[in-house]
């Protein structure tokens, strides 16, 4: 029982830790895209 607990808990590290680095890797690639409404309103 105690391998089984150690394993759930390994399952949850490495869940967590592939969902926080997937989260700020979209984050990295959105603020790559340019803002094209911005250069829009600027130009009135």
């Amino acid at each position: 029982m105690k391998d089984f607990f150690k394993s759930l808990f390994a399952v949850v590290v490495f869940s967590s830790a592939f969902l926080i680095g997937y989260y700020l890797g979209q984050e990295k690639v959105v603020s790559k895209i340019p803002d094209f409404q911005q250069g829009e309103e600027e130009k009135p």
